[in-house]
């Protein structure tokens, strides 16, 4: 795959909506396929938190329907109740699916999907990779996570944010450099 594209992630609710709040879901074209169970769409969908048209608009969309019968011996073989109905359902995909890459921006999700193999990307990691794939510049970049911060209902701190950025930075410079 020489396009630099992520093949496919599974993703959970958490980015759909913090993306969707800074405008940003198009970001998600850097995957070949996003892969959403309807438990994860039902919650970006609440409270009209994402619109049905931003959802079935998004690059490469695959919805999946995970029946009950399926998810709990999943559940309870990886002790999952703590966490909500759509992070449990990611998980499960992420392991039916053999996709390896998770969105989101759970703190609890990230450390299960580690222990799970799967590689958790949030909001900011998603800018980030938007723009070393050269779909966005380092300034778009730039202000796109300071939104995350400023605009989005995305808790992350101030001093993430930044190291975020020194980071895009840094890419930016060895980039330059082999230029």
């Amino acid at each position: 795959m020489g396009s630099g594209l992520a093949h496919a992630a599974v993703a959970d609710a958490g980015p759909l909506i913090h993306l969707h709040e800074i405008g940003c879901t198009s970001l998600l074209v850097i995957f070949e396929q996003l892969h959403v169970p309807d438990a994860v769409l039902r919650e970006a969908q609440q409270h009209k938190r994402v619109p049905s048209k931003v959802i079935s608009s998004l690059p490469g969309l695959v919805q999946h329907t995970v029946t009950a019968a399926e998810l709990t011996p999943f559940e309870q073989s990886h002790n999952l109740a703590g966490l909500h109905s759509g992070e449990r359902t990611c998980l499960y995909l992420c392991e039916r699916t053999g996709i390896d890459v998770l969105l989101t921006d759970d703190l609890a999700v990230r450390e299960v999907a580690k222990r799970l193999g799967v590689m958790p990307v949030g909001s900011l990691g998603v800018v980030a990779k938007a723009f070393r794939l050269g779909r966005i510049s380092l300034e778009d970049a730039e202000r796109r996570i300071v939104a995350l911060y400023e605009v989005s209902s995305l808790f992350v701190t101030r001093t993430i944010v930044e190291l975020a950025i020194e980071r895009l930075r840094e890419h930016a410079n060895i980039h330059a450099e082999e230029t």
